[in-house]
């Protein structure tokens, strides 16, 4: 953070805290004990306005203040050391890499774990069933030693049709049903939750949000070989029957009308 946003900085850290409940850990400020000796932290201006920006987007998409208070509880926000990950969330803690910068789909992905930690996980074990999926580590590494699996018995191969796309073909035997917008080795249910939020609050609304929804949808109609928009090769026309909704319309999937149900207060959670 520069010396001169910090006016700025702190009135926006404030305006988090009362509007949604939302703390951010500031990290930069006057020196101590010589207050002409700034400490400039992680963060910058830039980021405070795309985490800010990502919050309200979520809070007009969840019905208001109020409703964003109670669904994540109040959330304290800070950057961190996280190893390879931009980010990382548990109940009521988000935590953003200190090594790069953070997009407004990782604030959504991030705040969305918080959401369902808030709630003991059960709203990714409620989106594993409404999409008819299921976890079964056991059933999964079966499906690898008979090299029914398009990833390697432990760990995913980094080339095309090896990454572990597949149903039942990732680390955590995640069986995910219905399509998703994606999947990797790293996949879950509690991954799989935060993605098809991020993809609700982003597919065709016009927001910070929605080019990162297109992309992940309109890849599957690229060429085997052919690079995606996140610049990535794979066999893309292979995976379509996998992943691309009927009509290309994410509208169209169960994972939609899942987060609609949940948004619009048509599924009691407690």
């Amino acid at each position: 953070m520069e010396q001169t946003d910090y006016q700025y900085a702190q009135a926006m850290v404030a305006q988090l805290k009362t509007d949604y409940q939302v703390e951010v850990l500031a990290d930069w400020g006057q020196g101590n004990p010589d207050p002409n000796d700034w400490k400039p932290g992680t963060w910058t201006r830039a980021e405070l306005d795309r985490l800010h920006n990502a919050i309200c987007l979520m809070v007009g998409i969840l019905g208001g203040n109020e409703k964003f208070v109670r669904n994540l509880g109040g959330v304290t926000v800070k950057k961190s050391d996280i190893g390879s990950h931009a980010g990382e969330a548990l109940s009521h803690r988000v935590s953003f890499s200190t090594k790069g910068t953070f997009s407004s789909w990782t604030v959504v992905h991030e705040f969305a774990h918080a959401w369902d930690a808030n709630y003991g996980w059960q709203l990714s074990r409620r989106l594993e069933r409404y999409t008819g999926g299921f976890t079964n580590p056991a059933l999964s590494l079966m499906k690898r030693l008979v090299r029914l699996s398009d990833s390697g018995l432990f760990n995913p191969e980094k080339k095309p049709g090896r990454y572990g796309r597949r149903s039942g073909c990732n680390r955590a035997g995640y069986f995910y049903g219905d399509r998703p917008s994606g999947s990797n080795w790293s996949f879950n249910r509690l991954e799989d939750f935060a993605e098809s939020v991020a993809m609700y609050m982003g597919w065709e609304r016009g927001n910070d949000l929605s080019p990162h929804a297109r992309n992940r949808i309109i890849r599957y109609q690229l060429q085997n070989g052919e690079k995606d928009p996140f610049h990535v090769i794979d066999n893309w026309m292979d995976y379509a029957r996998c992943f691309y909704p009927e009509n290309g319309d994410y509208t169209k999937t169960k994972r939609w009308q899942f987060v609609d149900d949940l948004v619009n207060g048509r599924m009691e959670i407690s």
